[in-house]
């Protein structure tokens, strides 16, 4: 049975080996990058011996394949049609020697007349067809990124599929293909495990931003966690999310900085997407810029990130609460200060449908 502290594992594996997949691809863009004007060449090379092989395949084996079907489909027609013709127009006996040598001449001279035209239609298919598969495969689309700086889009369409291969990387691509077909393995074990997790199903799947792994993470995390806490800024402090959070030398460390890291990743996942959580940190930046005009760009990025997880953090906290009938209280800021601000509430992160983006 895999045990929350295996899902834990996992999650740390799958982000390394994320990270490790995304530094591979990096490192194949850049060698695409410098190379470019030796691949532009390669692919114009494999354009041409991709055209004129479709040209041998149309001059040879599908011209003869027409010839045969003509032959074989033709004559039977004309048979009927001549001894029709030729039996009303002459007797019986003087007409059987007639009609066979009419046949045979009709038979012969329809099938080279076939013959003649299914080769000129069959190579003037061939030769559009043949043009345009190779063009098309070797050609415009690859050349066209390449000259206009895709780089990584170059890649993503025509390398790590194998549509164009570039052997002086193919232990770099064989690595890049590995990490990724693991971390799918690894996609599909998380997904599983939390699949029917009452937290996920009722709430987790419906915010956008946070996908199976995330979910994974938080219950495997928190789930047992926030049933402990009577208060969300038990949980704020667990997961490194104060403002005491820090690493002191000397100190014993007052959170778990597994868990700070993680929540770090659930803030970026909502950053990328048009979301809730990510209209709350455009909101916070904006305020922030105002108010501390002597920060960093930096440091405002990681204020706002850090309140937008702090408040969703706080919302999974009363949403799995309530759900195992467990009292909630409001957080600090709002209990005891009184601050008029609107309270973020957990309906607030559930977007109408079941989310597909996030990890």
């Amino acid at each position: 049975m895999t045990t929350k502290s295996d899902i834990r594992y996992l999650i740390e594996n799958y982000y390394d080996i994320q990270k490790l997949r995304v530094e591979t691809f990096n490192r194949i863009v850049s060698y695409v990058k410098e190379n470019k004007d030796k691949i532009i060449e390669m692919i114009k090379n494999l354009s041409q011996a991709s055209f004129e092989t479709h040209l041998a395949h149309a001059s040879h084996f599908d011209i003869e394949t027409q010839l045969y079907d003509a032959s074989q489909s033709v004559p039977e027609p004309h048979k009927q049609g001549a001894s029709q013709t030729i039996s009303e127009t002459h007797l019986y006996d003087a007409s059987q020697k007639s009609i066979e040598t009419q046949l045979g001449n009709a038979s012969q001279n329809f099938i080279e007349l076939q013959r003649d035209d299914a080769s000129q239609k069959c190579f003037e298919t061939h030769f559009v067809h043949a043009s345009h598969r190779g063009i098309e495969t070797h050609g415009e689309g690859a050349i066209s990124l390449l000259e206009n700086k895709k780089y990584a889009e170059f890649v993503e369409k025509y390398v790590v599929n194998g549509k164009i291969e570039l052997e002086e990387i193919e232990n770099l691509l064989w690595f890049y293909k590995k990490l990724y077909e693991t971390e799918k393995g690894l996609y599909k074990i998380l997904d599983a495990w939390s699949k029917e997790h009452p937290l996920r199903t009722n709430f987790l799947n419906y915010v956008k931003g946070i996908g199976p792994v995330l979910s994974s993470g938080i219950i495997a995390w928190l789930g047992d966690a926030i049933l402990k806490a009577e208060h969300v800024s038990n949980i704020w402090s667990y997961c490194g999310l104060t403002p005491n959070s820090e690493r002191r030398r000397g100190e014993k460390l007052n959170y778990n900085p597994k868990l700070k890291t993680f929540c770090w990743k659930i803030g970026q996942s909502f950053i990328k997407f048009k979301c809730f959580g990510r209209k709350l940190y455009d909101t916070f930046k904006e305020e922030t810029q105002r108010k501390h005009p002597d920060w960093s760009k930096l440091h405002i990025h990681n204020y706002a990130r850090r309140k937008v997880v702090k408040l969703f953090i706080a919302s999974v906290w009363e949403v799995w609460r309530k759900m195992n009938n467990l009292p909630t209280t409001e957080p600090y800021p709002i209990q005891i200060l009184g601050h008029s601000k609107t309270k973020i509430t957990p309906d607030m992160w559930i977007e109408g449908k079941k989310s597909t983006n996030g990890d």
